[in-house]
């Protein structure tokens, strides 16, 4: 494939935790389309909690794009990261879209990543590499939806490429975790028996927390099968946390799944529970 000229998005953020115990924003940069604007702390069960949105001037990811986020969270800082809307990958004829996240925790440190689905449009090629690092004492919970493209214009699963691959560490290098997916729909259904079968949407979620958050959340993070939902947990080496999948048929119950989920982990570090969504969200 012959690299096509796209958008070059650059965000960096560092949070650091006051002498009064607020987390802050303290380093932002950010180059278009990316766009950050400030903290908010609208949070009622966490007020020194700051919430980030991001957002994108530059509307879908297209062809030749390339996109790299960096965010940091300092000792004992904590950050709530959603984006403003759901990500779209736009039709691509030669090249694809990359993305690539460096997301490190220090001791003590408590994120929570929420973004809304990544949907890939018909002819789509889309590479995400997301890399953790995560201090003993800190606790990440990062979670994704991908959805099997427009369904309102009859694009399901008709997109070229999707490569989605994580690794999780610890700062001394100790590999947790390492895994990914790659799918390619015109070569092999992804609803075949052994991926998703007759589900459409998909999820996955990423728990990386200390050996007795893992001992109090493993009665409550348990396999199921429904009829119109599925989910899968596994550990991950050394009792550092876990990593699950999620399938279903839309996004809005992976969602809720997702945040039901990302609250008793909440609950079980903070002692609160994640606030409800606001409606118009």
């Amino acid at each position: 494939m012959s690299p096509a000229s796209g958008k070059y998005g650059v965000l960096e953020m560092h949070f650091e935790r006051n002498s009064e115990g607020r987390s802050l924003l303290r380093h932002l940069h950010r180059e278009v389309p990316m766009i950050v604007q400030q903290a908010l702390y609208f949070d009622e069960w966490l007020p020194l909690l700051p919430c980030v949105y991001i957002l994108s001037s530059g509307g879908p990811h297209l062809e030749g794009d390339r996109y790299r986020v960096e965010v940091t969270l300092g000792e004992g800082a904590m950050a709530h990261i959603s984006t403003g809307a759901a990500t779209i990958i736009a039709p691509m004829d030669e090249d694809k879209a990359e993305l690539h996240q460096s997301i490190t925790l220090c001791e003590g440190a408590y994120l929570e990543w929420l973004p809304k689905p990544l949907i890939p449009a018909s002819r789509s090629r889309y590479n995400a590499l997301s890399e953790f690092e995560v201090a003993r004492s800190a606790t990440l919970f990062f979670s994704e939806v991908v959805a099997c493209g427009r369904k309102h214009r009859g694009e399901m699963f008709d997109y070229e490429e999707l490569l989605l691959s994580e690794v999780v560490r610890r700062p001394d290098g100790e590999v947790l975790s390492r895994g990914g997916v790659k799918i390619m729909p015109r070569m092999l259904s992804p609803q075949r028996w052994a991926f998703l079968g007759n589900f459409t949407h998909f999820g996955s979620i990423v728990v990386v927390t200390t050996p007795e958050a893992v001992a109090h959340l493993s009665p409550l993070l348990c396999p199921r099968v429904e009829d119109d939902f599925r989910l899968s947990v596994a550990r991950l080496r050394n009792n550092g946390g876990f990593a699950l999948r999620l399938a279903g048929n839309n996004s809005e119950r992976l969602l809720a799944e997702i945040r039901t989920i990302c609250s008793e982990v909440r609950k079980c570090i903070k002692g609160v529970p994640l606030q409800e969504e606001f409606p118009w969200r």
